[in-house]
């Protein structure tokens, strides 16, 4: 589909694939039918129109952030997806005059990513091989959030044997897995209930108040965690877990050897610690690192989200 971008000084533009492949361009050329990020090297003030075969995009102008390399704004070739993708995500009155999204928005970005190794199944290649383009997450939609990044140090020297008892025979993967009580169900514990003082310590440090479930998984190298959602429909808990709310913290291995695909949001940062909304976003992982991955899971009752 021909692409035509009006700006008030001539410039190039360069079109980033999902494969992360740039291609320059003039102010008109063809777009394949696929997602791909615009980067025009002009502030947004400076461009007055876009259009896909021949149709202005028209408000939806303003879905794009001003960068310093220029206007960002994702485009698809197929004018029916680009529209059915902006209007799902972001409400018309943030796109009728151009504010800056992020305020408002956890804009995400997902792009073919490669994993390699026999030992990994063809669904979890595929899935990982399948970008997906940009989505905007409203902030104060707290449920339907993917992530909130949690901000801080953490100690990550840990003992968990005093409080973590029970084995987990039912884990999802090539995971072994210790738990603090069988199944995430109610009573919460408090956290004064905690035996070890420096667990008790780390998760009153993450905000919470009560714990419903606490999880030591540790994955060996060259391990895959399936194409899964984390399903707690059954549970009397699951009001407790709904939305970001899962504690993800890498303890031990190589946290760039972890690939973590969220499904319609892409690679999430495991490199520090991380609330996941594990239980409405299909997933899966696959760890390439050298040596054994152990990373502490908790959720229940925080102070503040």
């Amino acid at each position: 589909m021909q692409v035509r971008i009006s700006t008030k000084n001539n410039t190039q533009i360069m079109c980033k694939d999902l494969d992360s492949e740039i291609v320059t361009h003039n102010q008109t050329f063809e777009l394949a039918p696929t997602w791909h990020k615009i980067i025009i090297p002009l502030q947004r003030t400076d461009v007055t129109d876009i259009e896909i075969g021949g149709e202005s995009i028209k408000h939806c102008l303003n879905s794009g952030v001003n960068t310093d390399n220029g206007y960002e704004i994702w485009l698809h070739g197929n004018p029916a997806e680009y529209f059915s993708r902006i209007s799902k995500c972001i409400a018309q009155e943030d796109l009728l005059r151009f504010k800056n999204l992020k305020n408002k928005y956890l804009i995400t970005e997902s792009w073919n990513e490669t994993v390699e190794g026999d030992f990994i199944p063809t669904s979890v290649k595929q899935f990982f091989a399948t970008g997906e383009g940009p989505y905007w997450y409203p902030k104060d939609d707290f449920h339907n959030l993917p992530y909130i990044e949690y901000d801080g140090d953490v100690d990550t020297d840990i003992e968990l044997d005093e409080d973590l008892q029970f084995i987990d025979t039912k884990f999802y993967g090539q995971g072994q897995c210790k738990s603090l009580k069988p199944q995430p169900v109610l009573p919460t514990i408090r956290l004064d209930q905690i035996k070890n003082q420096k667990l008790r310590n780390t998760m009153q440090q993450f905000g919470f108040t009560d714990i419903l479930q606490m999880q030591y998984v540790e994955l060996q190298p060259n391990s895959v965690l399936p194409i899964h959602r984390d399903d707690f429909t059954y549970e009397d808990g699951k009001s407790i877990i709904d939305g970001p709310t899962q504690l993800y913290c890498v303890l031990s291995g190589d946290s760039k050897g972890i690939k973590f695909k969220f499904k319609n949001v892409g690679l999430i940062d495991v490199s520090k610690p991380i609330f996941i909304n594990n239980c409405r976003f299909v997933h899966s992982l696959v760890y390439t690192g050298n040596i054994p991955r152990g990373v502490l899971l908790a959720y229940g009752i925080r102070q503040a989200r």
